[in-house]
């Protein structure tokens, strides 16, 4: 009895520190176990304290007291500062600065985007969006929710509007090799990757994807001499990792670590850079390494013929359907994370 209740709270402890990482590694978890995560660890923790106490009533020796005990005390203090929204601080729109000062390097990376008007801002992706994952902005009356999922490279902006009523996003952890975040209005757990409501009252909801560039800042303003370039508010609360040394981490650990998920990752490198179209039900993924080859590409992707413009000097990609003259949104991806959502892609090759 004595090691049943020590064993069980050390593990109810340790559930509670980690609750937020386990569906990274435990598929069978699902996006339901995210969902009202904080209740939910509340009521892990209470009972992992009462565990802990009955453990104590049987009265045992000192030296298995402590080994239980130290361990308990580390993970249930530890729980309530795990927590991946600390971590990540997302961003809204009074903390986001639009100004027009070039406070970055020509070479730095950008997610840009304009509006239907010619208006436009980027968003630098290391010095910002990366650190952060979410930023919930809104420019020039229009909400945006630009995201970045560090575990598979994917850049995200989507309409954060849904049935009319505007949502705001924070990061839950990874499901399936990609982030999953959660509204703060009802709660639903969505995935970063494919902006599908996947657990809660949205659940089936899809956010509107928008077009976007990835490119240099150089290359970014060549385009739009009056854009706007976003940096953060000094009045930013602190995440327990500063944003250098989590920059670090991040790139370091998912350079070298891939969750699991649920689809064969066969037909790339699994790191390889991808940019990714989905267009009349079908999926192609365009790698930049074959990319780099051709600068111009004609193709036909779900009974359309498309044209495609690539410059390899920056990363630059822009397309049209020729069928409606429309133009293509491309997301950037590495290959896994783009093959999780999207198992039956095919792969564009250079001739």
């Amino acid at each position: 009895m004595i090691a049943t209740f020590g064993i069980l709270s050390l593990t109810l402890s340790i559930v509670c520190a980690l609750y937020l990482q386990l569906p990274t590694f435990f598929l069978p978890l699902g996006y339901g176990w995210s969902h009202n995560y904080l209740l939910k660890r509340w009521i892990l923790r209470i009972l992992a304290l009462a565990t802990f106490l009955l453990f104590i009533s049987t009265n045992p020796t000192t030296c298995v007291l402590l080994s239980i005990a130290i361990p308990f005390g580390f993970f249930w203090t530890f729980s309530l500062f795990n927590s991946n929204p600390n971590l990540f601080i997302a961003l809204d729109d009074k903390q986001i600065i639009k100004q027009k000062d070039r406070i970055y390097s020509d070479n730095t990376e950008i997610v840009g985007y304009t509006d239907d008007k010619g208006n436009s801002i980027c968003y630098p992706i290391n010095e910002m969006v990366m650190p952060r994952h979410i930023m919930n902005d809104t420019f020039f009356d229009k909400p945006l929710f630009v995201s970045y999922c560090a575990a598979c490279r994917s850049t995200m902006l989507y309409n954060p509007v849904v049935d009319g009523q505007r949502l705001t996003f924070e990061v839950l952890g990874v499901h399936r090799r990609n982030m999953i975040i959660r509204d703060l209005q009802t709660g639903t757990v969505w995935q970063q990757g494919t902006g599908e409501a996947m657990f809660g009252k949205l659940k089936g909801k899809q956010l509107e994807f928008y077009y976007y560039q990835q490119t240099t800042l150089t290359d970014w303003i060549k385009q739009n001499p009056n854009t706007f370039i976003a940096k953060e508010s000094d009045n930013i609360r602190k995440s327990f990792v500063p944003k250098e040394r989590l920059l670090k981490v991040l790139k370091k650990v998912t350079g070298n670590f891939v969750a699991p998920g649920k689809t064969d990752l066969t037909g790339l490198e699994l790191r390889e850079k991808v940019w990714g179209l989905q267009l009349n039900g079908q999926s192609k993924a365009y790698p930049i390494s074959e990319l780099k080859k051709a600068t111009e590409i004609t193709d036909n992707l779900g009974g359309a013929d498309i044209v495609i413009q690539y410059n390899p000097a920056t990363n630059q990609i822009d397309g049209t359907n020729k069928t409606t003259n429309e133009r293509l949104k491309f997301q950037n991806h590495w290959w896994f994370g783009w093959k999780e959502f999207h198992p039956d892609t095919k792969i564009w090759k250079a001739k």
